[in-house]
């Protein structure tokens, strides 16, 4: 199963380690409200979950790409993006340093009062008239992930849709935490009541595509991965996912162009495309491409569970391509 790609940005709690696990280094990437990479330096704030790491300022390089060094392998960090006071809101987010090579994605909340600039976010989906009520419960939700208490973020998104319906944002939300539960069909409502209020609503779409996906519904996810892409070109996880979906729906000719523009969007953030056009070449029984692939692949993931066995099939694809 394909994990969630950066659409879906809550994690499992049961995959925290124990304090005395290795340390590991992480990297991220901040976007902007529209899905473009941040410009200029981005100071954020890093506090630790184990209590052994206190609070640290970073900044991130001119791009908005950062790297963490000597987090503890499995452990919890909360990272807070004040507010510019213009252009985006304070984005809290909360990630496990999790594998060998963890790489986190923070998408900036867009400010409540700043129209879209671009294409990629609709004016509804940051200009919903949402009652002070229901925008206090989305809040107090986005805080409760934060802290890591999602049964209570499930039911400040549930009472901040109660108290408005037409609350994109929220159901968008809520869907996230029913997926990562498994409860695909409960998640897929939200998600097409979120649309119908708002056709050009980015996450819904995605989510929406990714949901599709789980549920093995390739032909049905496309449409929405289709306009995902087409209102966010710049997302690489979007692009990938995309692909893998066209492969898996048969159509290699479309799935080729989408899996290299995902790996030129997201470089080794996306190898996984390049394992996927390995598959692609072989079998098209274009053995020296397929091998380069996945000898690309390997070298973005070396340390990739299969990494033994895939090591022996590029040597059958290398040996496949010799004259």
């Amino acid at each position: 199963m394909l994990p969630l790609l950066g659409l879906v940005f809550f994690c499992n709690h049961a995959f925290a380690q124990a304090l005395s696990s290795p340390t590991v280094n992480v990297r991220g990437q901040i976007y902007a409200p529209n899905g473009a990479p941040m410009q200029g330096n981005i100071r954020f704030r890093l506090s630790g979950e184990d209590g052994r790491r206190p609070p640290e300022i970073f900044d991130t390089d001119s791009k908005g790409s950062f790297i963490i060094y000597g987090l503890t392998q499995g452990a919890g960090f909360t990272l807070v993006v004040d507010s510019d006071g213009k252009n985006w809101a304070t984005t809290t987010a909360r990630f496990y340093a999790l594998g060998p090579r963890p790489f986190v994605t923070i998408h900036l909340r867009p400010m409540e009062s700043v129209a879209s600039t671009g294409a990629s976010v609709s004016v509804a989906e940051l200009h919903q008239n949402v009652p002070r009520g229901a925008r206090r419960e989305y809040e107090s939700a986005v805080e409760q992930l934060a802290a890591g208490d999602v049964d209570r973020a499930r039911k400040s998104f549930q009472q901040a849709i109660d108290l408005y319906p037409d609350f994109v944002e929220a159901r968008s939300e809520l869907a996230v935490i029913l997926m990562r539960d498994g409860q695909l069909a409960q998640a897929e409502t939200l998600l097409r009541r979120a649309l119908e209020i708002d056709t050009a609503a980015v996450r819904p779409t995605l989510n929406l595509g990714l949901c599709l996906y789980r549920q093995q519904r390739y032909a049905d996810a496309l449409p929405f991965l289709e306009r995902g892409v087409q209102l966010q070109p710049v997302n690489a996880k979007a692009h990938l996912l995309l692909g893998i979906t066209l492969l898996m729906s048969g159509d290699e000719a479309r799935a080729e162009p989408v899996l290299l523009r995902a790996y030129e969007q997201g470089g080794k953030h996306c190898a996984r495309a390049q394992f996927y056009l390995s598959h692609l070449y072989t079998r098209q029984k274009n053995y020296a491409r397929a091998a380069e692939a996945l000898e690309t692949y390997l070298r973005d993931l070396p340390d990739e569970p299969n990494a033994e066995s895939l090591r022996a099939t590029l040597a059958k694809l290398r040996a496949a391509a010799q004259p």
